[in-house]
């Protein structure tokens, strides 16, 4: 792994760690299919489907990956207000460009 996916990936991990009370909630996130911008960035869209019966919030750590599921970079999304059985939608995006084959993962995602 590089030093930038490293320290993206310490970011994120970070990020998920300030959230106090968080469920474990992977379950409820659907990555679509990877695009590169214009600018070079990987992105994908989230779905996040909450399948309780009160609101919550969700922050999902999206892992970008080579062929091979090394780590090229991380990021933290931030999902507010999902009503009780409703998906939102939201979209993860690279802090760097990226090239060759990305795919996406989620690394962890929290409800609270």
């Amino acid at each position: 792994m590089g030093s930038a996916a490293a320290s993206a990936q310490a970011a994120a991990s970070s990020a998920l760690a300030s959230v106090k009370g968080g469920l474990d909630a992977k379950g409820d996130v659907a990555l679509g299919s990877v695009s590169i911008g214009s600018d070079g960035k990987a992105e994908v869209q989230l779905n996040v489907t909450n399948h309780e019966s009160e609101a919550n919030q969700y922050t999902v750590q999206v892992n970008f990956t080579d062929a091979s599921g090394n780590v090229l970079d991380a990021v933290v999304v931030n999902v507010p207000e999902v009503a009780a059985g409703a998906t939102a939608q939201a979209t993860a995006k690279s802090n760097r460009s990226l090239t060759g084959t990305v795919q996406a993962q989620v690394a962890s995602a929290l409800r609270y």
